[in-house]
């Protein structure tokens, strides 16, 4: 009898399982599934191996068609496959990390009501001492769960509060990588990263990305600009006039657009708006007119960061900047050290300072070291930049060879300091610190100790000790049930504030919100540097 199909084979090639196919004309003898695989293959797949221990029944030998396989039999006790499609992420929930980095719980929130949580994001504090300021960037860049109560109609509203906080702060990076998280770019995400774009001077890249966009995702303002610079004066002007008629432009933003396109028509330069937008701003610069940004919010600083601007322009801003924590302490080193300063006082003061510790710590003088940190460290007090400055030499100061412990009393003093605000080499702190009761206090709260001494008056040692301490709450601060931990969080962060400017009560208020968080290591942190760091409020 001649079979009329081919039969299968199973073989292993590569560790994987192949299926060959060969189409035999042979004459043979009907088999069995033992004669026709006498080793159960490896790894094949559960209907290949029904197939290989089912051959074609004798009876249907004569009359099955090429590529024959016996029917699959039904698996009973196969499981039930259930598919469900992947949802983006909630709008709200967008976030650079994960909350538990920051040590907090991906439902912070809670049932708070959205109003309060807006209110607090909107009132969250810039002026603080550095560690607090830093914990409130990670409250706004987490992704944590939107509030319990966040209704569809009102979704995107804490992210957009997030993003205006972040631009306020001038954290416009950080607003930027929160923007392109979004699952979807709404219009009023679209509006901001066009404002972003204009304090960057990338304006012309971003009037790229509009265009052939809807008049409302960016602001008419916004459209008319672009029209402009794009060279289509007419469209410009059309679009100006229309939007005016209609009321759709603040009367102060239209007449810095009617400026910007009959520039050589106006007698009268009218003065520039009360409050200046991104567009506003752009546009006066554009006409010869610009406003300092020393007056202007912070995250206008970044403009003179783009090389169009003087040394001392660029200085100034990035003191700003690093002051605000959005730029890296080394990059306004870099600044420092560029040339020699052009005059005295103010931020040149500064300069001379850093060059000069530069010399005295590559000349591995401790005399000479000791002069630097005592001329440097007031200079740098005065700006509030003292964690900064502690950033940039702490390396170079406790890796150098010069002996720290041949520095004289008020430089090993400022030493300690350092090291404690910098959170490096805490065990050469401890034998640099001076013999007082704050510096106990401080080397206890970084040495992580479980107690610290007892402080008997009403100093803001005396605040942070007691809010550290395992006795219970008093009444006026007895703690209620936490609903959510993010409006803890905000208000424990707006105590610090108060407390930055010499509240003990705040200190403790606040210090005790960040305990009843878990937030022990920030909380040590925030206590070690309302210590050392005066604030003027």
């Amino acid at each position: 009898m001649t079979p009329a199909g081919p039969y299968l084979r199973l073989r292993r090639q590569g560790g994987l399982v192949a299926v060959a196919l060969a189409a035999m004309m042979v004459h043979v003898q009907p088999v069995g599934a033992q004669a026709l695989h006498t080793e159960r293959p490896l790894n094949a797949i559960d209907w290949l191996e029904d197939a290989m221990s089912n051959p074609i029944p004798p009876e249907l030998q004569d009359t099955a068609p090429d590529g024959y396989l016996p029917p699959i039999p039904p698996r009973a006790e196969a499981d039930d496959i259930a598919v469900t499609p992947l949802s983006p992420p909630a709008l709200d929930q967008v976030g650079l990390f994960i909350p538990e980095r920051a040590g907090l719980p991906r439902d912070l929130w809670g049932q708070a009501p959205v109003a309060e949580v807006l209110a607090g994001i909107s009132a969250l504090p810039v002026d603080t001492v550095p560690s607090a300021l830093q914990l409130g960037y990670r409250l706004l860049l987490a992704e944590f769960a939107p509030p319990a109560r966040l209704q569809p109609e009102t979704q995107g509203t804490v992210l957009n509060a997030r993003v205006d906080k972040l631009m306020a702060m001038g954290a416009l990076e950080q607003a930027t990588q929160l923007i392109d998280a979004a699952p979807v770019r709404t219009a009023a995400l679209n509006t901001r990263a066009f404002d972003i774009a204009l304090l960057l001077g990338e304006e012309d890249r971003a009037c790229t990305s509009m265009s052939g966009q809807i008049t409302t995702d960016f602001g008419h303002g916004a459209q008319i600009f672009c029209l402009a610079r794009r060279g289509d004066w007419q469209g410009a002007y059309m679009t100006l006039n229309a939007t005016t008629s209609l009321g759709l432009l603040d009367t102060s933003e239209a007449a810095l657009l009617l400026r910007f396109l009959e520039e050589e028509d106006i007698i009268l330069t009218p003065p520039p708006p009360a409050e200046l937008s991104p567009l506003g701003w752009r546009i006066l610069e554009a006409l010869g007119d610009p406003v300092p940004t020393s007056s202007l919010p912070v995250a206008f600083a970044y403009a003179d960061l783009r090389g169009t601007s003087g040394w001392r322009a660029q200085l100034d801003a990035a003191e700003r900047l690093t002051r605000a924590g959005v730029m890296q302490p080394n990059r306004l080193l870099g600044l420092y050290a560029q040339r020699r300063p052009a005059a005295s006082g103010g931020v040149w003061e500064r300069v001379r300072a850093v060059q000069a510790l530069d010399q005295a710590l590559a000349g591995n003088d401790p005399a000479a070291l000791s002069q630097a940190l005592v001329t440097a460290w007031p200079q740098f007090a005065s700006v509030e930049l003292e964690v900064a400055f502690a950033q940039m030499f702490a390396p170079a100061l406790t890796e150098g060879a010069t002996d720290l412990m041949a520095l004289d009393g008020p430089a090993r003093a400022i030493m300690w300091q350092i090291l404690l605000l910098a959170q490096t080499r805490l065990d050469m702190a401890v034998h640099l610190a001076p013999d007082t009761t704050t510096a106990r206090l401080a080397t206890a709260l970084v040495q992580q100790a479980p107690a610290l001494p007892d402080m008997d008056s009403s100093s803001m040692a005396a605040a942070i000790a007691q809010a550290f301490s395992s006795q219970p709450h008093t009444q006026d601060n007895a703690p209620t049930p936490v609903s959510s931990g993010g409006i803890v969080l905000l208000d424990a962060l707006n105590s610090i504030a108060q407390a930055a400017i010499g509240d003990p009560r705040a200190a403790r208020i606040g210090l005790e919100g960040l305990l009843s968080l878990g937030l022990d290591g920030p909380a040590r942190q925030i206590a070690v540097e309302l210590l050392l760091l005066e604030r003027r409020g």
